[in-house]
């Protein structure tokens, strides 16, 4: 399919000149709300945006404009709807995903883990009425911990999360631990954090190598499912830091496709260096921390939708891509 040539996609950039696994990304000029502080995990539904920042307790809702048109709560106690929460204080919603579940539409926010309790709680919020329940994190990120083989001062930092009919994908950011991709049967997981059963059979965790800007290694930060080309566009983004908790300086971001079959392989470790493409405009490179892919459309042959940033300065970034055949 050719998608159609709107106004929008004139005012694409090639963001980069070689392909992402044989493929073409386009990335379009970036949008800057400051209304919205620090996106971090995105999903589209209807057409909307749904937004969680890290330092916000709150489901934002934007249209394909980038304003902010609704929001809901994402805590039990009454905050503010504007306002950054303070870093020690802050739940860190790094991630989110759409999924069926019963058989009804949700959105699941996940907190990082970076810190013990405060950030290892997640959210279940329903698409319909907008309830939600809120549920502890923390025996499912001890069970990450236990299949990732780190140890030491090396740290949980989950940043992505997606979801096919079967399956969940979680992403763990590398800056403080490893870059590792936890595979696990969606249904086993659901239960799991709802407390239905205590069963993680299905959990797999993947380590996977990723390009280096300055001697930094890149970190995942975000993805989404592609049910026509059976994979995870995830995006991965460079600080001057090797801690999970502190800001570094931002250095670039990249953009790949992972097969879900490679994840399906017996193996241990995964090497994408070569095949996560740094993003640029204007064959510069694109100075933005990217954290999350939000697919609106696909097919076979390719992906429309949205990538949000986060450059820690209480303002949140987005663009528009497509990634083709």
């Amino acid at each position: 399919m050719k998608y159609c040539q709107t106004s929008l996609f004139f005012m694409m950039v090639t963001a980069f000149g070689a392909n992402a696994e044989g493929m073409n990304l386009q990335v379009s000029q970036p949008y800057t709300n400051t209304q919205l502080s620090s996106g971090s995990g995105a999903v589209v539904n209807d057409g909307d945006i749904y937004v969680v920042g890290d330092d916000m307790q709150w489901l934002f809702v934007v249209n394909k404009g980038y304003q902010i048109i609704d929001n809901y709560s994402l805590s039990d106690s009454k905050m503010a709807p504007k306002g950054r929460i303070e870093k020690n204080n802050k739940p860190d919603y790094e991630s989110m995903t759409k999924l069926n579940y019963q058989g009804k539409l949700y959105y699941l926010a996940f907190g990082s883990g970076s810190k013990k309790v405060k950030r290892e709680h997640g959210v279940l919020m329903s698409a319909d009425d907008h309830s939600k329940q809120i549920f502890s994190l923390s025996p499912l990120y001890k069970s990450l911990y236990a299949a990732s083989g780190m140890s030491g001062k090396q740290k949980i930092n989950i940043e992505g999360l997606a979801t096919s009919d079967d399956m969940a994908y979680i992403f763990n950011r590398g800056n403080e631990g490893k870059n590792i991709v936890f595979s696990l049967k969606l249904d086993q997981m659901m239960d799991f954090i709802t407390g239905k059963n205590q069963s993680l059979s299905s959990l797999k965790a993947v380590d996977i190598a990723l390009p280096s800007i300055g001697g930094f290694e890149a970190t995942l930060s975000g993805a989404d499912y592609w049910p026509e080309g059976q994979s995870l566009v995830y995006s991965a983004s460079v600080e001057g830091t090797d801690t999970a908790v502190g800001d570094g300086e931002v250095l670039g971001s990249f953009i790949g496709v992972l097969p879900i079959e490679k994840l399906a392989m017996n193996t241990t470790k995964l090497d994408l260096t070569h095949t996560a493409k740094r993003v640029t405009s204007q064959q510069r490179p694109l100075i933005t921390k990217i954290e999350s892919v939000a697919i609106d459309k696909s097919n076979q042959d390719g992906v429309q939708g949205f990538l949000v940033s986060d450059n820690d300065d209480g303002t949140s970034q987005f663009f528009s891509f497509s990634l083709t055949k």
